[in-house]
């Protein structure tokens, strides 16, 4: 029996309008009311919960998640941090340093940000940025760095595939200080500490719940997504996923915006001996 589900937000859980669909918001609500524990698990700060507009109803959904790779862990009121290396950090501001398109974005705890060039107003609305907590990277903490994004020619999502010069002096930078995970279609290199990962983070969740691994069901469709997928045996790829990452899991659902998820879930809650009628 499925007592906890965690879910991926961006080409998951939330649709391409960036929106978490009316009908899965239906089985979301049945998946609570018959005491399966909901959590978020998503490369996003905890705060995308208000960027992206979740109303109070949507977030009583949830009771916590992954967030940030695994950087953040919320379970209730409590927040564990793992933070990539001061030394790492520096690194990767010192090699790419050289390269004018670009972009790098420094997440840190209480939801503070750097950035290695100045951001437009446009943008900080989009990060949900807050006043007196956007820094340059030369004069930012990096002792408290959870997550660097790196981006060729914006820091919106990524304007063009990153080329490999850049993703070879990333990986090697890294080594095995720290992972590195290419998504958004090759637009985007995520870092978090080695020891950051959604997997970690739903195993630190689960052994809290003092669930068994079989008691879980993951949902994913993205590289960041593949040692969750590879980890739980219910796990959900969405249909949009690429190739490699359907691979990952034991179920495939249908695509974000054609009712993936809320298909999973009647088919999850139809396993749990719960009617599929509300």
């Amino acid at each position: 029996m499925i007592k906890a589900i965690f879910f991926d937000l961006d080409g998951t859980l939330l649709d391409s309008n960036k929106k978490i669909q009316d009908k899965s918001v239906v089985y979301l609500k049945k998946c609570r009311n018959n005491g399966i524990s909901l959590f978020i698990s998503t490369a996003r700060l905890p705060k995308c919960r208000d960027t992206l507009k979740f109303g109070e109803e949507i977030k009583s959904l949830f009771e916590g998640g992954v967030f940030c790779n695994g950087a953040v862990i919320e379970i209730g009121n409590e927040r564990i941090y793992n933070f990539v290396s001061e030394n790492t950090v520096r690194n990767i501001l010192e090699a790419l340093k050289d390269y004018p398109n670009i972009y790098i974005a420094v997440q840190m705890k209480n939801n503070i940000h750097a950035f290695n060039k100045s951001i437009p107003i446009e943008e900080q609305r989009l990060w949900g940025l807050e006043e007196g907590k956007v820094f340059s990277t030369e004069n930012c903490p990096l002792g408290d760095v959870i997550k660097l994004l790196i981006f060729d020619g914006g820091y919106y999502d990524g304007l063009n595939k990153l080329s490999n010069e850049v993703v070879n002096i990333i990986s090697k930078v890294c080594g095995k200080e720290a992972s590195l995970y290419l998504t958004d279609e090759g637009k985007v290199i995520q870092i978090n500490a080695s020891t950051s990962s959604k997997y970690n983070g739903a195993e630190t969740i689960r052994k809290a719940l003092r669930l068994q691994k079989n008691e879980c069901a993951v949902f994913g469709d993205d590289y960041n997504d593949a040692e969750m997928l590879s980890n739980f045996e219910n796990s959900y790829a969405m249909g949009n996923a690429p190739v490699e990452i359907k691979a990952k899991a034991s179920y495939i659902t249908d695509d974000n915006d054609s009712d993936g998820i809320s298909n999973a879930l009647i088919k999850i809650l139809n396993e749990n001996n719960i009617h599929r009628d509300l």
